[in-house]
């Protein structure tokens, strides 16, 4: 009898919730792009075409931090079995996390920081479209719509949209790798 009673005092092993290692990771890698981002951008006198890969490395991050979480997950929440749905979803919703902040994260720096590069982005815009040879008639029509999205909204709706969209085919991509199911 004591034997048994030894048995059934045996506790379940809590695991993490998913939920948990998506906040912790999504937290420590918006914070990861914010130091980047102003690291960056007090390092330079203006935009340059440094932008562009450091566009292709945050989103090269982003596919990394959503394998890492994936991975996280599979190990201490699904017991190393996780299958292609979970997977995915667990990238969304990290995906759809860390969207939010920096989207956020992205309107305030606009709003406050980096007003002048809005402002940069716009004679870039203009000084391209005359050395494309642009009437110069023709430029203050195209940049119309240039002018309305250096703006800080306009700027976060762009990371809004790329975020999700290429966050989305990344979970995909990650789900294919990190889903285990034997």
């Amino acid at each position: 009898m004591e034997g048994q009673d030894k048995i059934m005092d045996v506790q379940p092993i809590e695991r993490p919730s998913r939920k948990g290692l998506i906040l912790r990771n999504g937290l420590i890698f918006v914070a990861l792009q914010i130091a980047i981002m102003l690291v960056t951008h007090f390092r330079r006198d203006s935009i340059s075409d440094q932008n562009m890969r450091i566009a292709v490395g945050m989103y090269l991050l982003l596919l990394a931090a959503i394998v890492v979480v994936q991975l996280d997950a599979r190990m201490r929440v699904y017991s190393g079995r996780m299958d292609f749905g979970q997977a995915f979803s667990t990238g969304m919703i990290f995906v759809l996390f860390v969207t939010a902040l920096f989207t956020i994260f992205i309107l305030v720096f606009y709003l406050t920081i980096g007003k002048e590069l809005l402002a940069q982005m716009i004679t870039i815009a203009e000084n391209s479209l005359r050395a494309n040879g642009t009437a110069e008639a023709d430029i203050p029509e195209r940049m119309e719509f240039s002018r309305k999205i250096f703006t800080a909204p306009g700027m976060s709706i762009i990371t809004l949209i790329g975020y999700l969209f290429f966050g989305t085919i990344m979970s995909l991509i990650g789900a294919l790798f990190t889903q285990r199911t034997n």
